[in-house]
């Protein structure tokens, strides 16, 4: 969620025009699957204190309704500006999970989530995470598994040698 203020005008047109006072722009998934932004402006006649509450009914009426909160637990709207600490602990995100399969090599057994951006070479899942889902029984080792449903995968980032927020590994799955 991001809620902004503003007191200058712009010129759009010829005309002048006012900025709202506030704003809120936040993202949603839609219960069909779609990453939407929604984007309310404070009124003039609107205390700050009013806007606050308007917006809150808003995130609750789209809750209510079958939306779910895009990257409610990162703290940020996408886009924003990350935490750059090297664990990515504070940086969840989301992404529509496609299927899991058991990673090749390595001293520990892992797990790899594809889907989204990360259809390619997934993120890192550890089996405690599976375990916690309720899925774990459910997964063939020998084959990339496919949900049943519909699974979003949080995952945090990590700071790269590059300096580049990178896909750390994947927290929590949950059905959607």
């Amino acid at each position: 969620m991001h809620l902004g203020k503003s007191n200058s005008a712009d010129k759009w047109n010829g005309a002048d025009m006012q900025e709202a006072r506030g704003s809120y722009n936040g993202y949603f998934l839609s219960p069909n699957g779609s990453k939407d932004q929604f984007t309310l402006r404070q009124s003039d006649e609107q205390s700050d204190k009013e806007f606050i509450l308007r917006v809150k009914n808003f995130t609750k009426l789209l809750e209510e309704q079958g939306w779910a909160p895009w990257e409610a637990a990162a703290g940020h709207e996408p886009g924003g500006p990350q935490p750059a600490n090297g664990s990515g602990s504070a940086a969840q995100k989301a992404f529509e999970l496609e299927s899991i399969q058991l990673a090749a090599g390595g001293e520990h057994p892992r797990w790899v989530v594809k889907g989204g951006n990360f259809k390619k070479f997934g993120v890192t899942c550890w089996p405690e995470v599976l375990e916690a889902a309720g899925i774990v029984e459910k997964l063939d080792p020998m084959k990339e598994n496919k949900p049943k449903g519909r699974w979003l995968a949080r995952y945090v980032e990590r700071e790269n040698d590059e300096g580049r927020l990178v896909p750390d590994k994947v927290v929590e799955l949950v059905p959607g």
